[in-house]
């Protein structure tokens, strides 16, 4: 069944035109995502769809019998309100259903996102435990249709997985925006990609996607280096995972890496970076002991780590548990409770962080990357990468270079705010949450930019896919105030984990069993005897069953004998079965 029909939409924002006369439908069982680049209108797109915003051209139709719930990428709850407030604005029950039995719902999802204390106010809430309150609502309703928009912005890795593992077992229809490539590769069997104002649709999942796009473009004339850079580079990482070590598998990718790279192509400008005059020294950069608490909360305690040349290190752990923090006092933005933080003399670091730099929004992206961070970027050879160059790298073209920063959007904001970070040389880069907002093409870029960078990286991302593209090393937090190192990528800590806590289901299993035992009673003297009596009782009621049941097969004539005989056999079967349960109990517990 048709759920949405969507007919010639049009839509554009100032001068900018996002996409014109593009049509499309979702049907039961549907599971699409929304991609494309920054500012190619897809929350837009979503807004339309959902009746929140008009289109300048078209018509979106809708079934009569579609129940819909959105997740935007922001909630706005009132601050001052608590979640049991809130709970009682936005539980809005299906008919016949109580507004309490449907609060209930709601709050028994929370419970399972970690979020239990209801009375706790919006304004003391991590912008995650706000997206969680939202997500809750939308998935407590029952709804054929289920529209999200960036669902994995702001939120720990754990609740990422529990959203992925809800979204594959979901049976309705899904439509969401998102640049989690485990999302599009597990969840979605059908992915529409808004590029040059135009919607195309793929079929299956983000390996399909990689297929037909790859299809796409070798039978139209635009060979763009980027994107066959892209799909070559993707490809070699998938590659790399188990799942493709199947013949069929195997062969699939080689023909997109085939058709990636058929023309000889020019080489693009090369992202080895070198920071001239900031090479790293001997002494990096020293964590001694160091603690941070927030009134009785303890985050990390004594806590050291010696950074080593060009190394990858991701920071992970739930939402509150202070990953951000210890990134602000490893960059001296903060102090800890105890320890210190040692910095070496050619050590410049580079902070990418939440709340980005202020900018002047009547600026030119071109003008203000070479005002604020400078004009070039020195290469080993001597060579130079200008800014302007570099913005182009990060999907900046020359219009865009003399676009006023207010008319960009959030997405191109955000990778303007990066350039303007790797513009200033740093040779220790640090990134907090550096793929909220970007792109598929962005995050290429970016994974390659930190692939090559000669320097150390420190980052916290709750995109997996990028993460088990970029480190090689973790530091997990529990938030109970534990920190520990793993050496690997976070696809390796998940299987590392998964072992470890079957093990110890293992150790815990033979425990209980061992304890058991131990703990089996010992017989008395007169169970002894009981035990001694019930073997003799049981071999000689077996011993008369036999006899039974030879006059009862036989070919008696005397009636009496047999009917007597017949109330016996039965009898015997009932004691035997009680003295055996019997036995079977006093002889468990003999030594």
């Amino acid at each position: 069944m048709n759920l949405i029909s969507a007919s010639s939409l049009s839509k554009s924002t100032g001068d900018k035109i996002l996409f014109k006369n593009i049509s499309f439908g979702i049907n039961e069982g549907d599971k699409i995502a929304l991609i494309g680049n920054n500012g190619s209108g897809k929350s837009t797109l979503l807004r339309i769809v959902c009746g929140l915003e008009e289109p300048d051209h078209g018509t979106v139709t809708a079934n009569n019998d579609l129940h819909m719930q959105f997740i935007q990428q922001s909630p706005v709850f009132n601050p001052e309100l608590t979640i049991d407030e809130v709970l009682d604005e936005i539980s809005i029950p299906a008919p016949g259903v109580d507004k309490s039995e449907q609060k209930r719902k709601i709050i028994s999802i929370l419970n399972e996102l970690q979020v239990v204390n209801i009375n706790e106010k919006v304004k003391d809430l991590s912008g995650g435990s706000q997206k969680k309150i939202s997500i809750a609502a939308a998935f407590s309703y029952d709804t054929n249709l289920l529209v999200l928009d960036e669902p994995t912005n702001h939120l720990d890795l754990k609740t990422i997985a529990w959203i992925e593992n809800k979204l594959k077992r979901r049976t309705q229809a899904i439509l969401l925006v998102t640049h989690d490539r485990y999302f599009l590769e597990n969840v979605v069997n059908g992915i529409y990609e808004l590029d040059n104002e135009e919607l195309f649709r793929y079929t299956g999942n983000y390996n399909d996607f990689l297929t037909q796009k790859a299809e796409r473009y070798e039978l139209s004339l635009e060979s763009e280096l980027k994107t066959k850079k892209f799909l070559k580079k993707e490809m070699e990482w998938l590659k790399r995972q188990p799942k493709a070590r199947g013949t069929k598998q195997k062969a699939r990718m080689d023909r997109i890496s085939e058709i990636a790279g058929r023309k000889a192509l020019s080489n693009p400008t090369s992202l080895e970076f070198s920071v001239s005059g900031r090479r790293l020294g001997k002494r990096i950069l020293e964590i001694k002991n160091i603690s941070k608490s927030y009134s009785d909360k303890i985050l990390f305690s004594n806590f050291s780590y010696t950074f080593r040349g060009n190394e990858r290190i991701g920071i992970i752990g739930p939402n509150g548990s202070g990953k951000s923090t210890l990134l602000n006092i490893i960059s001296n933005r903060l102090k800890s409770d105890t320890g210190d933080i040692i910095t070496g003399q050619n050590t410049s670091i580079g902070y990418f962080d939440q709340m980005g730099v202020k900018m002047n929004q009547d600026q030119r992206s071109l003008d203000f990357i070479r005002e604020n961070a400078g004009q070039k970027i020195l290469m080993p050879d001597g060579s130079v990468i200008t800014a302007s160059r570099m913005l182009d790298m990060f999907g900046f073209n020359s219009r865009m270079q003399n676009m006023e920063i207010r008319k960009l959007s959030g997405g191109e904001k955000k990778r303007l705010y990066l350039v303007f970070i790797l513009m200033q040389n740093p040779n220790f880069l640090i990134l907090d949450e550096p793929t909220n907002d970007l792109d598929l093409s962005t995050l290429l870029v970016l994974e390659d930019f930190i692939e090559n960078f000669p320097g150390c990286v420190l980052l916290v991302s709750h995109d997996r896919y990028f993460m088990d593209r970029t480190v090689d090393y973790i530091f997990v937090l529990d938030g109970n105030g534990n920190m520990e190192g793993f050496p690997g990528n976070y696809s390796d800590y998940l299987a590392f984990m998964e072992t470890a806590e079957k093990e110890i289901k293992s150790i815990k299993e033979k425990s209980v069993l061992a304890e058991k035992q131990q703990k089996k009673k010992k017989l008395t003297f007169n169970e002894k005897k009981e035990l001694k009596e019930l073997e003799k009782e049981i071999e000689n009621l077996e011993s008369e069953l036999q006899e039974l049941t030879k006059i009862l097969e036989g070919s008696s004539t005397d009636h009496a004998l047999v009917a007597k005989s017949g109330s016996r056999h039965q009898e015997i079967e009932s004691l035997l079965e009680n003295k055996i349960m019997r036995w079977e109990e006093l002889a468990s517990h003999e030594s």
